[in-house]
């Protein structure tokens, strides 16, 4: 890949604020201060839910439906859902606090589209019939096929014959880092709120909050090499 996601976050950002601020030296700071929070909470959400979760799904969809088991099949349409959740609001965060940074605001109607409240107003019933429908839809573009795609999800439910093939899939999916992951994701999905609405209120800590988050996804980045790298 000739411009990875390190040389993004870790060169061609640096250089363009550069040049931001040669052009306009002093920007609205509280704005900055929002933006540059925003954004450590994309790249995280980014680093530490949406690339492992994809990648969990990833494995579990292309692994074949002869290796499911109920649960294996379950974890892979967990990541699925909650990976592009988060690839949603994750994109929001980002985009938005680019925005700040550089100084140019992010419509409304955009904001509410990568929040998912545009289509959803705010009620759960509505996010999860449109998390469900998209999920299924992405599992049909893993797949590339509809039959496997039907087979999956009555895996779901319908749990197949244990196998060889079952067992290594069980054993390669079912780690202690992607069942917390997981659980990372659905606490962050059911009790936390948006972004947005989390940084409504400016205060020290929330900033705080924001960096550590931002240095624990560089250093995951650093350390691990990721599979949506």
């Amino acid at each position: 890949m000739l411009i990875s996601f390190h040389h993004l976050l870790f060169v061609l950002l640096p250089a363009a604020l550069t040049v931001r601020l040669y052009i306009k030296p002093r920007p609205a700071t509280p704005d900055v201060a929002n933006g540059i929070t925003r954004f450590c909470l994309g790249i995280g959400k980014w680093v530490l839910l949406v690339d492992p979760l994809w990648h969990l799904a990833t494995v579990v969809f292309r692994g074949g439906p002869e290796s499911l088991g109920t649960s294996v099949a379950w974890m892979g349409f967990l990541g699925l859902l909650l990976s592009l959740h988060f690839a949603f609001t994750a994109a929001g965060d980002v985009i938005t606090g680019l925005g700040g940074m550089f100084g140019f605001k992010v419509a409304e109607p955009v904001q509410e589209a990568l929040t998912l409240r545009r289509f959803t107003q705010g009620k759960w019933l509505r996010l999860i019939a449109l998390l469900l429908a998209v999920t299924v839809l992405g599992a049909l573009l893993q797949t590339a096929s509809f039959g496997d795609t039907w087979l999956h999800l009555k895996a779901l439910f319908a749990p197949p014959p244990r196998t060889i093939a079952t067992l290594l899939q069980q054993a390669r999916v079912r780690t202690d880092f992607n069942v917390l992951t997981i659980f990372a994701a659905l606490v962050c999905l059911i009790g936390l709120p948006y972004s947005r609405d989390f940084l409504r209120e400016p205060a020290p800590w929330k900033a705080k909050i924001g960096f550590f988050i931002f240095t624990f996804a560089v250093a995951m980045l650093w350390t691990h090499a990721a599979p949506m790298s």
